[in-house]
């Protein structure tokens, strides 16, 4: 029996928002690779970028309950299973994305584990004042961006229908807006700032564990955490652009000491538009290694989709002509699909044979004007094709592999003569392309509709969307982007003013900035680059409380730490865990001193963290020997002068000897003679020894 399921309310019409400032798009700019893109050619684009960052605090608390914050489910006490459904937002309208999860019918269980969740996180309970810690971490994360503080918090609800929030919104507060910091990191010179829009206080989702047809599951351990949100203007203009910006957010929340680390702590929603465009967000970005490569193939997505605009456009196409009845069913009702069981009941192609055994239903549509764009490449390795697809997989949660074929495929799946009959049933024209889809009856209609909805978004260019970051660079939707609809306040928390006395202390106690911090690293003595890597560093404090007094023991202590502290960390498990700067004094008095020690820093180091039973002083000593090593030094160069002549194949060429020889002489005497002098006295005895053979055989 076939489930009429009611149709759902329309979404408010309005102008489309978040487009691009340039309207006239670089229809003829050439396709190139990452590595072949310019600054230039990025504003020949119009290319837009701005990042939203999500940082994980790390408080005691959840925001709005009192559970423990940052514990991670190991079991299962309990599920429940909800459905969602769209409200009306203040003004009486719904949120676009709030219509598109309805269209799902999604089957939403979630885990609970006992110490991790509480009746709040299921919405039995209203929300608890919100965290203190909380509030004050994003009020100091706030003022390190420069931003201006709000009075007073306001809680807002953001609806999300996609089950990642059992109450169907997440809490959101305004903390603080209109701020700017250094960029100078970009690549358009070390002048230009990154404005900051905003700053939010707000609740994380939950976990997803897996997400298959009509049923996503989730873990509820990390809903509720408290999280900032940091939103840029469109700032960003290249690719490399955005990784930096990324950076350097990062970089100045964790200033604070309270940004949580580890997988899934730190996201980021990139937004891109070009030129003829519109904001695209990518959501959920985890790293910044990716990011130049993931938003230069969106640059080039939009692009291909804008010349798909151009080319509908010319072919005469309007959206009224992909338009079918949101009720009923689409085969019955509209033209554009037909029942295609009977046509294709005969098929060896085999997904849509065995679709027909489970009784499955098998539909075409007609796309009129279409024919050979759906091949049109858009990402690399995907085409226009997979655009529908990845729509008509996310709303109609078809779940066969494949489930869709269409007619500007060549040599795969159904036979000519095939095609030739669906486009005689479907009453295609010679210019008009044809798509099959098959699955479960409503499953069936929903993907009829969405197909043909991506076709009407086709004429807009560059739809509206949220989309996910794939491992490759390419993205696939996710969801309609939301628009203003979504938010409106939230009556069960009252309005919280922010006292001044929270915003004098954390004032107070205010980290240095990044770009700060590199300032006085390179007053010290550092170059640039190694300044901008000590300044994001976890081990910044330690090298400031340790003050070296001059530039060559600040850059050996730098360095020191760099090379040795990660080494430390990988072989204790002991990440993050700093030694207290008392105990590397003695070694950054040693380096401040200069001489052959300085050779030895990172052989020190190595000991001070490994031999805790050992006083500092003692193994600094050990290495700065007051007596004079010219005897020691005498012994080693004989004895590495022999051991030259006994090897049966010696270093052919001069420098691999000398290296092999240094290689036997410096360890014994690191820290109490320069490696300049061991390399001269070597090259001495090598050059009297030649000699002295080449000597004996002529005589």
């Amino acid at each position: 029996m076939t489930t009429h399921h009611p149709p759902p309310p329309a979404a408010s019409a309005r102008p489309p928002a978040d487009l691009n400032p340039r309207r006239e798009a670089a229809l003829d700019f050439p396709e190139r690779e990452l590595e072949e893109m310019t600054p230039a050619d990025y504003d020949t684009l119009g290319f837009l970028c701005g990042l939203e960052v999500h940082q994980q605090l790390a408080t005691r608390s959840k925001l709005f309950c009192r559970c423990p914050s940052g514990v991670v489910a190991r079991r299962v006490d309990a599920e429940v299973l909800r459905h969602m459904r769209p409200t009306l937002s203040e003004l009486g309208e719904y949120d676009g994305t709030a219509l598109m999860e309805f269209k799902t019918r999604k089957e939403i269980v979630y885990r609970l584990e006992r110490s991790s969740v509480c009746t709040y996180e299921m919405d039995d309970t209203p929300p608890f004042e919100v965290d203190e810690e909380a509030v004050r971490t994003a009020i100091a994360v706030s003022r390190l961006f420069e931003l201006n503080l709000v009075s007073e918090l306001h809680v807002m609800r953001k609806q999300y229908l996609d089950g990642s929030i059992p109450t169907g919104f997440q809490r959101t507060a305004m903390v603080g807006l209109a701020g700017e910091i250094p960029f100078r990191e970009s690549e358009l010179g070390r002048d230009r700032v990154l404005r900051i829009r905003q700053l939010s206080l707000e609740e994380d989702s939950c976990r997803e564990v897996s997400d298959v047809g009509h049923r996503i599951i989730f873990r509820t351990d990390r809903l509720g955490t408290p999280l900032t949100e940091t939103v840029t203007e469109p700032d960003l203009l290249t690719p490399r652009d955005a990784a930096a910006g990324g950076r350097l957010i990062a970089a100045v929340t964790r200033t604070t000491g309270m940004a949580r680390r580890g997988p899934g702590a730190a996201r980021q929603d990139v937004n891109v538009s070009i030129a003829g465009g519109r904001r695209v967000e990518i959501k959920g970005v985890c790293h910044h290694r990716g990011l130049p490569r993931l938003v230069h193939v969106e640059a080039f997505r939009q692009l291909a989709l804008l010349r798909i605009k151009a080319e509908l456009e010319a072919r005469g196409i309007r959206k009224e002509m992909l338009t079918v009845p949101e009720t009923g069913q689409p085969w019955e009702q509209s033209p554009l699909a037909i029942d295609a069981r009977s046509l294709l009941r005969k098929t060896d192609y085999s997904p849509i044979r065995d679709a027909l055994d489970r009784d499955e239903m098998v539909v075409a549509v007609r796309l009129p004007g279409f024919r050979g764009l759906l091949a049109h490449g858009t990402q690399p390795g995907l085409t226009f094709a997979q655009e529908i697809l990845h729509r008509v997989r996310v709303i109609a949660c078809l779940v066969g592999r494949p489930f869709m074929i269409h007619s500007d495929v060549r040599d795969y799946g159904l036979r000519a003569s095939r095609w030739r009959q669906l486009r005689s049933a479907s009453g295609a024209a010679s210019g008009d392309a044809v798509v099959v889809l098959w699955g479960r009856q409503d499953d069936a209609a929903t993907a009829v509709r969405e197909v043909l909805a991506r076709g009407r978004d086709a004429l807009d260019g560059v739809p509206a969307e949220t989309r996910q970051a794939f491992a490759d660079g390419t993205t696939g939707f996710e969801r309609i982007l939301p628009g203003p609809d979504r938010m409106y306040p939230d009556t069960d928390t009252p309005p919280l003013p922010i006292p001044d006395r929270w915003v004098q202390d954390v004032e107070a106690k205010q980290p240095a900035r990044p770009w700060e911090r590199e300032d006085r690293a390179i007053a010290r003595g550092l170059d640039a680059a190694a300044a901008h890597r000590l300044a994001r560093a976890p081990w910044n404090d330690l090298f400031e409380a340790l003050a070296p007094k001059t530039p060559l023991g600040a850059r050996r202590m730098a360095a020191a730490l760099e090379k040795r502290l990660p080494c430390h960390w990988r072989r204790t498990r002991s990440a993050g865990a700093l030694p207290d700067a008392e105990r590397l004094e003695p070694l950054v008095a040693a380096l401040d001193r200069g001489g052959p020690v300085i050779h030895a820093a990172d052989e020190i180091l190595d000991r001070l963290l490994a031999e805790p039973e050992h006083s500092a002083s003692s193994i600094v000593a050990s290495y700065e020997a007051s007596d004079e090593p010219s005897a020691d030094l005498a012994r080693l160069l004989e004895a590495t002068v022999v051991a030259r002549d006994a090897l049966s194949r010696p270093p052919s060429d001069e420098r691999a000897l000398m290296q092999w020889a240094m290689g036997r002489v410096i360890p014994e005497l690191l820290g109490r003679v320069e490696p300049e002098e061991v390399a001269r006295r070597l090259a001495e005895r090598f050059g009297a020894k030649a000699a002295l053979t080449g000597q004996e055989e002529r005589s």
